[in-house]
């Protein structure tokens, strides 16, 4: 007779912890007495991008020689009394791409209570980083926006009356054409100060959002046909990578239009020299948003990649901050701005980048009911 389906079925005694750890969505690395990697389960080939059989029987100081302080961690462990530690850290690629983990570094003991290796176990903490510079990101925005609001008046009184009088200058100069060359000045001046005025206030106002369902790929094509005239004599080039299976998203067309034009042209502006900007659509199948008394919410992502000159690493942490920027003329309040309508849409803006290897903002979306 054949066996049934439930008798086929590995009973409890029979699943080994070997199964149990290669099956966690946490990575967890297990080493001899000598340091030796005894095991390393799927999520941790995952997490550092080495795969199980390049590190099984390698020592650990020659896996990892590039993560000093994961060695200092696991020495720390080694050493009597076989203390557990951890930290949190970044891991770094041989692409140059950064991770940051939490690690737990625990001392592996048999039943007798002697010392015979030590376990590592990994955790993925980015979501956790970014949503935590997202919360430092708001509070900074939220204080500025007050003291804007607070100065805007104070400032624009003086600015009226110092325009006012380059007008009255200039129509008494008589003819002066110095003094209308300087006056000119002065009142595109006093108006460029304003616009800035405005613009920094947009950070702190309350928007009129207008919520519909959205293909996104329609905002992006609309996007791409009013930068079209940025590829004209120059080496640029659009590589579209979309999901047309996507579900609408739920957002304001003119906001979320703002949002990808800023984007796009800075990616075309840091391809000066030429290059390719990938669009990818896609959907996130692994994390939701979830707000009380509602299902979770389901989220698109558009990753726009350039191979352009990047960003420096000491700048990654500012880019949505506002009045920051590393253009010569730029007045860096167009990513803060992105920021601001991404939140206020429910959705995130991140961005990865090496310095002269080319940058990648994504854009999550929430989908619409």
């Amino acid at each position: 007779m054949k066996k049934s389906a439930a008798a086929k079925r590995q009973s409890p005694t029979q699943i080994s912890w070997e199964q149990i750890l290669a099956n966690l969505d946490d990575g967890v690395i297990a080493l001899d007495t000598q340091s030796k990697i005894i095991f390393f389960n799927e999520a941790s080939e995952m997490l550092t991008e080495i795969s199980s059989g390049t590190a099984v029987d390698q020592s650990f100081a020659k896996i990892f020689k590039r993560e000093p302080w994961l060695l200092d961690l696991v020495k720390t462990t080694h050493a009597p009394p076989h203390k557990r530690v951890g930290a949190e850290g970044d891991l770094v690629s041989r692409w140059g791409r950064k991770l940051p983990i939490g690690v737990t570094v625990s001392p592996l003991r048999d039943r007798q209570g002697q010392f015979i290796g030590t376990i590592l176990l990994l955790r993925d903490i980015k979501r956790r980083k970014e949503l935590e510079e997202d919360l430092k990101r708001a509070d900074r925005l939220a204080l500025m926006g007050t003291l804007a609001a607070g100065l805007a008046h104070e400032i624009r009184n003086p600015l009226g009356g110092i325009k006012g009088a380059a007008q009255l200058l200039r129509r008494s100069a008589d003819g002066d054409a110095s003094v209308h060359d300087f006056t000119d000045i002065m009142i595109r001046e006093v108006d460029r100060v304003n616009q800035l005025i405005e613009q920094l206030l947009d950070l702190s106002r309350p928007s009129q959002i207008k919520f519909a369902a959205i293909n996104i790929h329609e905002i992006l094509e609309d996007v791409l046909l009013l930068e079209n005239q940025a590829l004209t004599g120059k080496e640029l080039h659009v590589r579209k990578r979309f999901d047309p299976s996507l579900p609408p998203i739920r957002g304001d067309r003119a906001q979320l239009t703002q949002v990808f034009l800023n984007l796009v042209k800075n990616a075309f502006q840091a391809m000066d020299a030429g290059g390719v900007l990938t669009l990818t659509t896609r959907l996130e199948t692994d994390y939701h948003i979830r707000e009380p008394g509602t299902a979770a919410n389901r989220l698109i992502w558009v990753d726009l990649a350039d191979d352009g000159q990047g960003i420096a690493e000491a700048h990654l942490a500012h880019i949505f901050s506002p009045f920051f920027t590393t253009k010569v003329n730029g007045t860096g309040l167009g990513l803060a701005t992105c920021d601001r309508i991404m939140r206020e849409h429910g959705g995130t803006i991140r961005v990865e980048s090496v310095a002269g290897k080319g940058s990648t903002f994504k854009v999550s979306l929430v989908v619409a009911d």
